[in-house]
C-alpha cells in the first residue's frame, strides 16, 4: 500500500507543482473576500477532479470555508487542517510571481500555506483508494487565519469535536521538523482621550493623549520577557490632528504571544493596568480585544501522535524531529481542545510573510507522502477506537 501511495505521488509530479504554481499567482489577501475566493474555487476544481466531495460555507466578512470528505469504513475522523488567505496585499503577485532557482520555489504564501494545501488534497487522492484501511478523512480550508481566524475558530472547533487526530499542514520548520508546540496570540487595541489646545497659545491648557501613548508604550515594553516567551508588539499608532494642537485623541494596536493561557491572563492583567494608569494626569484610556489564536501545549495525544508521524517518516527514509514555534496557528484550537495535533505537516520552508518566503523543492512530494502515510497509520491504530484520545488528557 505505501508503495502505491508513493507511486501515486510520484506520477502526479508534474500536476503538484503547477496547481501550486497556479495558487501562488493568484493574490489571496485575508481582507479580501473575492481573491480569497478565486483561490477556493482552483482547490475545488483541484478536488472535483478526484471525485472528493466537498462543500462551500459562506461567511458575511471572509472567504468561503471548504469541507471536504473522503468516507472510510473504520470508525472516527482524522482533520486535515489549512488556510488560503495570506497577508500579501492584492496586487503583490504581480511585483513577485511564483518561481523555482532549481533548490527552492519562491512566491507570495508559496509555503505559508499554499504548498500545504497541495499536500492535502494529493494526500486525500493517494489514499483515496484503501477505504477499508481509513477511518473518515475530512479537509477543511479555510479563510482568515493570517488575521487570527475570527470566523474559522468556531468552524474548526465545530469540525474537530469527535476527531481522534488533526494534521495541519503549516509549513515543515527550515530543519525540516514539525511542530508539538505553539504559541497563542491575542490582539488589543486601546485609545487614549486628551484635551486640545493652542500649542503656542494655551499649551498648559491642553493634556497630550500622545505624550500618554508613549509612555504607555515606555510600560509595556517592560513586561516583555523573551524568557518566557512573553512578547509584546505596539504595531500601529495613531493620534492628534495638527502639530500646534495638542493631541486630544491618540489609539494604537498591540500584538502579544505566550506559551500557555495562564500566561496570558497574568499578561493581559499587567497590560490593563498600564492602559488604566494616567501617566499624564487628566488622560483616559480604555482597552478592547483579547484572545486571538490559543496556544498549541504539548500534551500526551500530540506526544502518542508525533510517535507516528515518525514512523510514518521512516518509511521513506525522512528523518523527522519536533520544535516548539513562537508564531500562532490554527493547531491551536485543537490541540486546546485535547484532541492529538501535529502542525509543520507541509513541505519545508522559510522567511515566511517576506519577499524571500521559500519552499524547498526537494521536500514536496516526501512530505506529501508522509502526511499520506500518517493518516494510515492514525486510521489503522486509532480507528477502532473512536473518540479515545479525542478527550481533554
Amino acid at each position: 500500500m505505501i508503495k502505491q501511495i508513493a507511486n501515486f505521488i510520484d506520477s502526479k509530479e508534474n500536476e503538484i507543482f503547477e496547481l501550486l504554481k497556479t495558487i501562488v499567482n493568484m493574490d489571496s489577501y485575508s481582507h479580501d473576500k473575492e481573491s480569497v475566493n478565486r483561490v477556493g474555487k482552483v482547490l475545488c476544481q483541484s478536488l472535483d477532479s478526484f471525485d472528493i466531495s466537498y462543500v462551500e460555507q459562506s461567511n458575511e466578512k471572509y472567504g468561503d470555508f471548504i469541507i471536504a470528505t473522503l468516507k472510510g469504513s473504520k470508525p472516527g475522523k482524522i482533520l486535515l487542517l489549512g488556510h488560503r488567505d495570506t497577508p500579501h496585499a492584492v496586487g503583490t503577485v504581480k511585483k513577485r510571481p511564483y518561481y523555482e532557482d532549481g533548490t527552492y520555489a519562491y512566491g507570495p504564501g508559496v509555503s505559508d500555506m499554499k504548498a500545504g494545501l497541495v499536500s492535502m488534497i494529493y494526500a486525500a487522492a493517494a489514499i483515496r483508494p484503501f477505504k477499508e484501511e481509513l477511518c473518515d478523512i475530512e479537509l477543511l480550508i479555510t479563510p482568515d487565519e493570517e488575521c487570527g481566524s475570527p470566523v474559522s475558530r468556531k468552524v474548526i472547533e465545530e469540525r474537530a469535536k469527535g476527531a481522534l487526530a488533526v494534521f495541519n499542514l503549516e509549513s515543515g520548520r527550515p530543519d525540516g521538523s514539525v511542530v508539538t508546540a505553539r504559541k497563542g496570540s491575542a490582539h488589543l487595541h486601546f485609545e487614549i482621550e486628551g484635551k486640545a489646545a493652542h500649542a503656542g497659545v494655551f499649551i498648559e491648557e491642553g493634556i497630550s493623549a500622545i505624550d500618554e501613548l508613549a509612555y504607555k508604550i515606555i510600560e509595556l515594553r517592560k513586561l516583555m520577557d523573551l524568557e518566557k516567551g512573553r512578547t509584546i508588539n505596539v504595531g500601529t499608532v495613531t493620534g492628534g490632528s495638527n502639530s500646534n494642537v495638542v493631541a486630544p485623541e491618540a489609539k494604537g494596536s498591540i500584538h502579544i504571544g505566550f506559551w500557555t493561557l495562564d500566561d496570558f491572563e497574568s499578561l493581559l492583567a499587567d497590560i490593563r493596568e498600564v492602559i488604566n494608569t494616567s501617566y499624564v494626569p487628566g488622560t483616559k484610556a480604555s482597552l478592547e480585544g483579547g484572545l486571538g489564536i490559543l496556544p498549541m501545549e504539548r500534551h500526551e495525544g500530540v506526544v502518542k501522535l508525533y510517535d507516528i508521524v515518525r514512523k510514518a517518516a521512516k518509511q521513506f527514509d525522512i528523518s523527522i524531529t519536533e520544535k516548539k514555534e513562537r508564531g500562532a496557528a490554527d493547531a491551536g484550537f485543537t490541540a486546546s481542545l485535547g484532541i492529538p495535533t501535529i502542525c509543520g505537516m507541509g513541505p519545508i520552508g522559510g522567511k515566511w510573510h517576506s519577499k524571500d518566503e521559500y519552499m524547498l523543492l526537494k521536500s514536496f512530494l516526501p512530505r506529501i507522502k508522509m502526511l499520506a502515510a500518517s493518516i494510515i497509520l492514525t486510521s489503522n491504530q486509532w480507528g477502532n477506537e473512536r473518540g479515545k484520545l479525542a478527550k481533554p488528557l
